[in-house]
């Protein structure tokens, strides 16, 4: 009589077990320092290059008029100085830093530069903002005239799309579970934010739209 109570105790032991097992929280290592760091660098990568791009193309030249920060002021300096450095060493300048000369991560900066002109005449007119989740979100198109309507939603499109792919090449590059995706986001966000010009509206953590 002794044996099924054991045997019962037994697979109830074994049922707690794996029911405390499944409680247990799993805590996924995510490198927020690195994921900052690296989230200013783009930017001021992003910023550096469409600043050198403005007076060829003709793009205006917010970046540069005015930047938005310390950061920016010193990556556009950098930028400046490495045009006087002879090649070589402007190229081990570049590959010094391995997040942002990452190839991936390089064409989206190179893509995304191409459109800072644009994006910022948008975003000064209000109609398109900064969200917390490190996207760009059409706030009110009713004010471009028609044709700038249909050019920002397409804009704002190919910039998401870009930021998307970013985002996974950061955890990549940084070493951080994908499960993390949403973390970068919100800590990218925060770079945005703090990088954002007067006048353009950004979105806080909690959900309010400000204009900074």
């Amino acid at each position: 009589m002794k044996k099924p109570s054991t045997k019962i105790s037994l697979a109830l032991l074994m049922l707690a077990s794996l029911f405390a097992l499944a409680c247990v929280t799993i805590n996924v290592y995510f490198p927020e320092e690195k994921v900052k760091d690296l989230s200013e660098k783009i930017e001021d990568a992003v910023a550096r290059e469409a600043a050198e791009a403005a007076p060829a193309t003709g793009q205006p030249q917010a970046s540069l008029d005015r930047p938005s920060s310390f950061g920016e002021l010193a990556a556009i300096a950098a930028g400046n100085l490495l045009r006087l450095l002879p090649a070589g060493e402007a190229a081990a300048q570049e590959v010094a830093d391995p997040g942002i000369s990452n190839p991936a991560i390089r064409r989206i900066i190179e893509s995304r530069a191409a459109r800072v002109g644009e994006l910022t005449r948008f975003k000064s007119s209000g109609a398109v903002g900064e969200n917390n989740q490190a996207l760009l979100e059409a706030r009110d198109l009713q004010q471009l005239p028609l044709a700038d309507r249909a050019a920002a939603q397409k804009l704002i499109k190919a910039e998401n799309d870009d930021r998307e792919t970013m985002f996974k090449e950061i955890a990549a590059a940084t070493g951080a579970d994908p499960s993390t995706i949403p973390q970068i986001r919100t800590t990218y966000a925060e770079t945005l934010r703090q990088k954002a010009k007067a006048g353009e509206w950004i979105q806080q953590p909690g959900g309010e739209w400000v204009k900074k």
